[in-house]
């Protein structure tokens, strides 16, 4: 199945001080980087006013780019932080929310199968994850931050995943 022109995804990578988020457009051959970055909040502000920032970032990021999909990394939290495990759910939450409000799919990814989806090998470092979308998108530069790199790579490997991207 040949890749959809035009088809606008955002990948996200959900966490409280810092959510990564990328969107990558598709074209008649390849894909496209359109905007990426990281919606960073201060641990001096309430956990209310942390959430709100996010959702207002990423409802601003689907109101401009109008993506079809939203992809988001499934976190998985360690039993011996119950703390953060709560605050991921609760960042995750908003960002469900901010999708459900325009309209937007949303896909739960786990890490190492878009590791291995990207790089082939489901234990891939940050480092090679970044270059296996610098390769894919054909870029000269690499995404940064990790965050928003790694949401790049959400957003390939969902498009791919649903048929609407091949590289």
């Amino acid at each position: 199945m040949p890749a959809k022109p035009g088809v606008a995804a955002l990948g996200v990578d959900p966490g409280l001080a810092a959510t990564g988020y990328a969107v990558i457009r598709t074209r008649a051959r390849g894909g496209e980087a359109c905007t990426w970055g990281s919606l960073k909040t201060s641990a001096k502000l309430s956990l209310p006013q942390r959430l709100q920032m996010i959702y207002q970032g990423i409802t601003a990021l689907l109101a401009e780019w109008q993506p079809v999909l939203l992809i988001m990394e499934d976190i998985y939290a360690a039993g011996q932080f119950p703390k953060a495990a709560i605050q991921l759910g609760e960042v995750r939450g908003v960002i469900s929310l901010a999708a459900q409000e325009h309209d937007v799919a949303v896909i739960r990814m786990n890490p190492t199968e878009v590791k291995c989806s990207i790089t082939g090998h489901g234990r891939a470092t940050k480092e090679q994850v970044s270059r296996a979308v610098k390769r894919v998108l054909q870029l000269q530069e690499e995404i940064t931050p990790d965050h928003a790199s790694d949401a790049a790579a959400l957003a390939i490997t969902g498009l791919s995943r649903k048929g609407l991207y091949r590289w």
